[in-house]
């Protein structure tokens, strides 16, 4: 059988990930990675690629960070948009396939071996069972993943824009803080890179302690290498809150199959040389605090997605399942 090769792409909002792809070995080849900022299009960043490489597949995939159902694609935490068409001119491309970053994720998910993945909590995956996939990075991405007799659906959500629920005064009054004037506060507005940024400057805001701005990867290595209370503290809001979104998607979609954490944020958090078996209780209690449900969750596995690749190999799932190749 003939190989198809395909040009594939992970594009979230800071980080634009491709690569050429056999689509039915999912191999990953010439893999490259480029901050979005870089560019001021999709079009631009997929030129800059293709200048660097040999290759002009005449079919793509592309994995998008946020809605895919429209004709023009506006992302979600980026000033880009573009079409279909827009697409294949950049790319050469006869056809053009989107998926939502994380149902390109969910996608990935049987394919992902013991090295793609680390365990972080629970018991053994049950065989064929719901899995879920949810990440915080520049948002907060989340879909599910299903067995029926055809094989894998994926199910793309916008989970992360669900309105976020206080648990206690403190929380309420944290996140009043941060919301000032605006009339709903989703999961995302918290639980993400942006989230964080917010979460540390109102708790210095709170504790009267003057701050310079300061990024998110900047407060996550700065709480890590114990260099800020400040950043320990918003960083452990940000670790219960992932751990309390995450175990609401785990009832949502009765995952028994597993919860699998993308993003670059729990790949760094919960790496094994920085996190702490202290730390990571505040994940797991929250993940667990489900009232009468909470046994129900007990054995549920967690892992941490290790592979920079995973949205790619999604990507190339999506496009070799696509009606126009059947």
């Amino acid at each position: 059988m003939k190989s198809r090769t395909a040009l594939v792409a992970d594009i979230g909002g800071t980080n634009a990930r491709f690569a050429i792809s056999d689509i039915d070995e999912l191999t990953i080849e010439h893999f490259a990675a480029f901050r979005c900022d870089m560019f001021p299009s999709l079009q631009a960043a997929i030129k800059a690629y293709l200048d660097c490489i040999p290759h002009r597949p005449s079919i793509a995939g592309f994995a998008i960070a946020g809605p895919v159902t429209e004709e023009t694609v506006h992302m979600t935490n980026l000033p880009w948009s573009f079409s279909r068409k827009d697409l294949c001119q950049a790319s050469g491309a006869k056809y053009v396939h989107l998926v939502n970053d994380f149902e390109a994720l969910a996608l990935s998910l049987p394919f992902l071996g013991p090295h793609d993945l680390r365990k972080i909590g629970g018991g053994d995956p049950v065989d064929r069972a719901p899995k879920v996939v949810l990440g915080p990075g520049t948002g907060l991405g989340v879909a599910g993943l299903v067995f029926s007799p055809s094989g894998w659906i994926a199910i793309p959500s916008e989970g992360g824009h669900i309105s976020f629920a206080a648990e206690d005064a403190d929380e309420l009054s944290l996140i009043k803080l941060i919301a000032k004037d605006e009339k709903h506060v989703s999961a995302e507005r918290l639980i993400s890179g942006p989230g964080l940024v917010r979460i540390y400057q109102a708790l210095a805001e709170t504790r009267g302690v003057a701050v310079g701005p300061a990024s998110a990867p900047e407060i996550v290595e700065q709480a890590l290498h114990g260099e800020d209370r400040l950043a320990l503290e918003a960083l452990g809001y940000l670790e219960r809150w992932l751990g309390r979104f995450a175990g609401d998607m785990a009832l949502v979609y009765s995952a028994r199959g597993g919860v699998y954490l993308g993003g670059g944020i729990p790949a760094r958090v919960f790496d094994p040389s920085e996190v702490t078996a202290f730390r990571l209780a505040f994940f797991h209690r929250e993940f667990q605090s489900k009232g009468r449900l909470s046994s129900f969750l007990e054995p549920t596995p967690i892992f941490v997605i290790n592979a920079l690749d995973a949205g790619l190999r999604g990507a190339a799932v999506a496009l070799s399942q696509a009606e126009f190749l059947s």
